[in-house]
């Protein structure tokens, strides 16, 4: 009885041994991962879901383009796991993950001086600027790629301003992604304007003026385009602040007013003689107004000579008895 007992324990120790050594352990559940960064090309298994085994580096999908992202919805995702064995299981049909390409964005700036480059290379100003007519450019390379603009071809009307680029990103690249643009370029002047408003009858000074840069296109006939024009005249009106000033705006500044006392000078011979009078109009230097002598109240033309000065134009000594 003793013997049969012991066989009978030493058996099922053997099956349960046997049991525990032929059975293969269940396969971890993956887990999905909901948001994704990637760098390169494609979307691997490992890049989705955690606990993919060996097969983890398995590409699976393509990356979406640098800077841009890809959602893969439940259904894609189950048919991916079970193709590659994986134990997992959407929870419901709203179940995704969101894949985004790492990647570095080329600014608008960075266009601009590539195409500045290429223009000068071919034998623009040094001063232009390029217009693409308020076109939005948003470009990305990935991110283990060199950030460089390339310019692969380039055509312009120098009549009209207008061209036609196709740029590469990354320069050089046989992959590299490509954009045709198109806009003008403008040669461009330094103007003097006012750093301050200055009013009526202001006499302009060197330290009022700065310089802009502005569209030779835009420079009228009447633009005053040196300081020289500017220092020392006055504001025939209020002349505002940063904007290009025309001859029309300024004047030589007033030395005699309306109304003012005067002294009236004439010379012719040897003779010299002077006299005080009343200005009926006002006026700068050069200026030819008209005067009341105080004493006889005739009325002369006189050239305005300095601060109420005049000289007559008339050689009567009468013009100033």
């Amino acid at each position: 009885m003793m013997k049969t007992l012991t066989l009978l324990v030493s058996l099922l120790v053997a099956l349960a041994t046997t049991g525990t050594v032929g059975h293969t352990a269940a396969a971890p559940e993956a887990i999905l991962k909901n948001a994704v960064i990637v760098e390169g090309r494609y979307v691997t298994l490992g890049d989705l879901f955690e606990n993919a085994g060996t097969r983890d580096g398995a590409n699976v999908a393509y990356a979406p383009s640098p800077g841009k992202r890809a959602i893969f919805d439940a259904k894609w995702l189950y048919r991916v796991a079970r193709a590659h064995g994986l134990n997992w299981r959407p929870l419901n049909m709203k179940t995704r993950a969101i894949v985004e390409r790492a990647g570095q964005e080329i600014h608008r700036a960075e266009i601009v001086d590539a195409l500045m480059s290429e223009f000068k290379n071919r034998g623009a100003d040094d001063d232009i600027e390029i217009d693409f007519g308020g076109r939005s450019m948003r470009l990305y390379v990935a991110a283990n790629r060199p950030a460089t603009v390339g310019i692969e071809s380039l055509n312009h009307d120098p009549n009209t301003g207008r061209f036609v680029a196709t740029i590469a990103v990354p320069a050089g690249d046989p992959a590299a992604q490509r954009l045709r643009i198109t806009g003008r370029v403008f040669t461009l002047v330094s103007v003097p304007v006012l750093s301050k408003k200055l009013y009526r009858g202001d006499v302009i000074r060197k330290h009022h003026l700065d310089w802009k840069k502005i569209r030779k296109a835009n420079v009228l006939r009447q633009t005053i385009t040196e300081a020289e024009q500017l220092i020392g005249m006055a504001a025939k009106r209020l002349i505002s602040s940063n904007r290009p000033i025309r001859q029309a705006q300024i004047r030589r500044p007033m030395l005699i007013a309306k109304g003012g006392i005067v002294t009236i000078r004439l010379s012719y011979a040897n003779m010299s003689l002077t006299a005080q009078g009343r200005s009926l109009d006002e006026g700068s230097l050069g200026d030819v107004v008209r005067i009341t002598n105080s004493q006889s109240k005739k009325i002369v033309e006189a050239r305005v000579t300095g601060a109420n000065r005049v000289r007559v134009q008339s050689l009567s000594a009468s013009a100033v008895n």
